[in-house]
């Protein structure tokens, strides 16, 4: 009896390690597929499956080459709604930094060329803040936008008085820096 439980526990472990053994070696399969796709398109111009994985793919490729008008093309195709999904982020995100990365090129020689490129990629990155605020990357990228272009007070200006005043609050017996 003692021995047929034994064999069963192994039996199932067995099983399972089998079952998420297939699982990955699927996942492989369609990761390879998806590379073929992107290597065909980038030596052909036959007709490709034309999946949002294969075309960020390819967008990053096409960025990484210096292509970026094509890049940004294939990259706003990918940015379709207001709330978009986990592969538009990313292309939100990675169009944001291809131009913050153009503009920081450029803007060394020619600080004028690179505050519309600048202006961009803080329009992409509040985009993305946007659909999904707890993203610390994009947060992050955004304020290394401002650091090289900062935005001025007065572009935010209502002519309302602001919403801080200061008032001298007294206690009794202490002193002005008087804090532990």
């Amino acid at each position: 009896m003692r021995r047929r439980v034994v064999h069963a526990g192994f039996a199932a472990a067995a099983l399972c390690c089998a079952a998420w053994a297939g699982f990955e070696g699927w996942s492989l399969v369609d990761a390879q597929r998806n590379n073929a796709a992107v290597l065909r398109a980038g030596t052909a111009s036959g007709a490709v499956d034309q999946s949002s994985r294969v075309r960020l793919a390819q967008a990053i490729a096409l960025s990484k080459a210096g292509q970026r008008d094509a890049a940004a093309k294939l990259y706003d195709g990918l940015i379709t709604s207001a709330h978009p999904d986990e592969i538009g982020r990313a292309a939100l995100f990675d169009l944001a930094n291809m131009y913050l990365r153009e503009a920081i090129a450029v803007g060394a020689g020619n600080p004028i060329a690179s505050a519309p490129l600048v202006e961009l990629a803080k329009n992409r990155y509040r985009e993305l803040l946007r659909a999904q605020p707890d993203d610390w990357d994009a947060r992050y990228n955004l304020e290394r936008a401002l650091w090289l272009q900062p935005e001025s007070a007065q572009a935010f200006d209502d002519g309302r008085e602001p919403y801080e005043v200061r008032r001298m609050i007294k206690v009794p017996d202490v002193a002005l820096g008087d804090l532990p």
